[in-house]
This record gives C-alpha cells, sequence and structure tokens, in this order.
C-alpha cells in the first residue's frame, strides 16, 4: 500500500498532458521501462493526472510483456481515486506514471481509462521559478540574473551526511553553477547539460549526461520548493 498523502498536488514539465496512443515507431523505440529513479529521464513530456474510477487503481509491471500482457502485470502497489500522479510516455492503453510520497514514490504503467488529466500552466512567470527546491538532498536554488536566472546547485550520493563507517571520504557530489533563460515552463543550463520542467510549486530535473557529477550522482528527479516563491 501507498502513502495517500490527500491535497498534494503535483505538477511535472511540459506543455500538456497528451493521453493518445504510442505510434508504431514509438513502440518500436520504446523499451517499455517504467521505473522509479530515472522517470525523469525516461520520458520526454510530462503531465499531472488524476486517479478516477471507483476503486484501487494497481501498478502495472513493465517485465515480460506487461504492462499489455494483463492482469497478471498487476503489481501490488496501488493507488485511490483522486490520487494525483506525475504522467509520462504513453503505451497503447497505458500510461506511464509516477507518484511521489514520503519514501521518494513508486513508478509504473496504469490503464490511461483510470487518470483523468489536469490542466497546467504552459508559461508560469519568472518569479515563480525564484527560490530553492530540493529532491532528498539534492538541492537547485534560482536567482534573477538579468531577464534570465542564474542557477546553483548540489547533488549527494549516497548522501549528503553518510556514515563515515561506509563512506570515510563523504560523499561523491554534483555541482551546477550556470545561468539559464526559461522558454515557457522549459530551461536548460547548457554547462552541465541540465534540462528543467516546472509547473506550480514542483520542478522536475533532467540530467542525462551527468557532466557535472561525480560516480553516481544524478540531479534526476522530481523537486519541491523549499525556500519561497521570489526568494534569492
Amino acid at each position: 500500500m501507498l502513502d495517500h498523502a490527500r491535497g498534494k498536488t503535483l505538477f511535472l514539465s511540459g506543455l500538456a498532458f497528451s493521453l493518445a496512443c504510442a505510434t508504431p515507431a514509438q513502440a518500436q523505440d520504446d523499451d517499455g521501462m517504467c521505473r522509479n529513479g530515472l522517470f525523469a529521464e525516461q520520458n520526454a513530456e510530462f503531465g499531472l493526472a488524476r486517479v478516477i474510477g471507483r476503486d484501487r487503481s494497481r501498478f502495472y509491471s513493465d517485465m515480460d510483456g506487461c504492462p499489455q500482457a494483463g492482469a497478471s502485470c498487476q503489481g501490488k502497489a496501488w493507488l485511490v481515486p483522486g490520487d494525483r500522479v506525475v504522467t509520462g510516455r504513453t503505451s497503447g492503453a497505458f500510461v506511464c506514471v509516477f507518484y511521489p510520497n514520503a519514501t521518494g514514490g513508486t513508478a509504473g504503467w496504469m490503464p490511461r481509462q483510470r487518470l483523468a488529466p489536469i490542466p497546467v500552466d504552459s508559461a508560469p512567470p519568472l518569479d515563480r521559478w525564484l527560490g530553492r527546491w530540493s529532491d532528498g538532498d539534492n538541492w537547485v536554488r534560482f536567482s534573477r540574473q538579468g531577464s534570465g536566472l542564474a542557477v546553483k546547485g548540489l547533488a549527494f550520493w549516497p548522501a549528503a551526511n553518510p556514515p563515515a563507517s561506509t563512506r570515510p571520504g563523504g560523499p561523491n557530489t554534483g555541482e551546477i553553477d550556470g545561468s539559464a533563460r526559461p522558454e515557457g515552463s522549459r530551461a536548460a543550463e547548457p554547462g552541465c547539460g541540465i534540462g528543467f520542467r516546472l509547473l506550480g510549486d514542483y520542478l522536475v530535473v533532467i540530467d542525462p549526461e551527468r557532466t557535472c557529477d561525480g560516480m553516481n550522482v544524478t540531479f534526476s528527479g522530481i523537486y519541491r520548493r523549499s525556500g519561497k516563491t521570489g526568494s534569492n
């Protein structure tokens, strides 16, 4: 069972939430993976949706012909009507979704008939970017720089303060110190090759190149605001 936090609104990037079926070419190129950890990198577009229906909606796995193989693909994790999820790409009648909770979150495929898209702002004002955003120990901070943004951030592996008995040299780290110019709800820091998608009080960080990261470190994830809007 998942931690169902009522009233917890999660926004993800992209211009809109598309529930259209994948084309044959997309299906051929898609490895079918929909899992925790790399959700931000496995999906090119994002949206927000609410679980609908009258009963639980279970996550479907991504192995052994799933999710198309049917009920045998259903896992133990489930959501209830009203829960909100981050949505990614589609595969036939299924959508890759991520549900955030206190332990990080759960990703998996879910029937698209159980999801109702929620509109998001595709052109938020610059002030909505400002402040500090966090995903566990990792953080990113935006401040004004002319008509754009200055970007700073730190990421850690395995954690910011690992036990000295297991990591006597301290954590591996990554660092961002650059600039970005938002276009709609998107921005990018070119020095590290990191992309950002802003929706409401949530930020998707996409770090596929690991240019500015130490071994096993990545900024990729779903971040929540940890500083007030407009703060530096």
